[in-house]
């Protein structure tokens, strides 16, 4: 049994002969030794054996009253192995907001938890702003390509070592190269692939190759609005091009999500466009796409939403859209 469980169950046990209270439940027993007066408590510190009460008032007796949805987990990570210590570390970043409850889930689950506390390399000051102001890469932009350290902040920010990263829609394989340098294990295709660091395969296809719920991470950077209209699109559809993009899009989103695990994260990567333009006037038609259809979207897919990033670039000719979304896990 894991030496700091043993603690924690003794401190309870003790606890519950020292009050009188054998039937009392943990959360029951924790508050009323908390209650004590201090010379109460420090009598019961000192029949534990210990030599200081600082540790039982402010780790040991806290835990056993956390409740639902986090304390429970707490608990069964340290029935896990967890120490104290690392248990302070995961609930002082999910306050802070760097990790969801989901991880700390499938981190209990898998006895895992190590991974949530590996040391994460510093994100550069942009993108801890409202607006990611990204370098300028003129030769990715002529390939529609994501620019490298925007997949590096995504899947530094959405995934953690040792995690599943699949992008069914790599390109050249800037996310898989990026999760592969961070520690992930990463897996990409794309109907352009070279079979090499990106599998030669078409979007429907993947969870056959792939699997299902086998992915943490599930980034989708599919062309933009303004290369499916002028690649896609029939202007003799009666439906307006960004509804079209969106329905597009929605059949990529239903073959990719079976492969996400519920708890897992989506990172949808679009490049709406803000203006018209002329590659979209056909046969009078004039309009263009907003982010509205695409959150939209995601929500149909029931998809929690967690984040949106706004990214321009530098010289501010290039803007990108990144939605964030949680796959819910079921209940039974």
């Amino acid at each position: 049994m894991p030496k700091a469980y043993q603690v924690y169950q003794r401190v309870l046990q003790e606890g519950r002969a020292y009050l009188g209270r054998p039937k009392a439940s943990d959360p029951e027993t924790a508050q009323a030794l908390l209650g004590l007066d201090h010379k109460s408590f420090a009598h019961f510190t000192h029949r534990l054996g210990l030599s200081s009460s600082k540790h039982l008032r402010y780790t040991v007796l806290p835990l056993a009253c956390a409740e639902p949805p986090l304390g429970p987990i707490l608990r069964e990570l340290l029935a896990a192995g967890a120490s104290f210590a690392e248990l302070h570390k995961l609930q002082s970043r999910y306050h802070r907001r760097e990790l969801e409850l989901a991880q700390l889930q499938q981190a209990a689950q898998a006895r895992a938890w190590r991974s949530l506390l590996a040391r994460r390399r510093a994100q550069p000051d942009w993108a801890r702003r409202p607006v990611w102001i990204f370098p300028t890469d003129m030769r990715l932009r002529r390939l529609e390509g994501l620019n490298p350290a925007i997949a590096e902040v995504l899947v530094e920010r959405y995934s953690l070592p040792g995690e599943w990263v699949v992008d069914p829609m790599a390109g050249e394989g800037t996310v898989v190269q990026k999760a592969l340098e961070l520690g992930r294990r990463a897996w990409g295709s794309d109907l352009k692939g070279d079979n090499r660091l990106v599998k030669r395969l078409d979007i429907a296809d993947l969870v056959e190759a792939v699997g299902q719920e086998v992915a943490d991470l599930l980034v989708l950077h599919p062309p933009t609005f303004a290369w499916y209209v002028q690649h896609v699109f029939d202007p003799e559809h009666d439906e307006p091009p960004e509804f079209e993009y969106a329905n597009w899009l929605s059949g990529h989103l239903g073959d990719a999500l079976p492969v996400l695990k519920p708890g897992g994260r989506l990172v949808l990567i679009v490049r709406p466009e803000h203006k018209p333009r002329s590659l979209i006037r056909r046969d009078g038609l004039l309009r263009w796409t907003f982010v509205a259809p695409l959150e939209n979207l995601l929500s149909e897919k029931d998809l929690e939403p967690l984040h949106y990033h706004l990214a321009v670039s530098e010289d501010g000719e290039e803007d990108w859209s990144i939605f964030v979304g949680l796959k819910r896990v079921q209940s039974d």
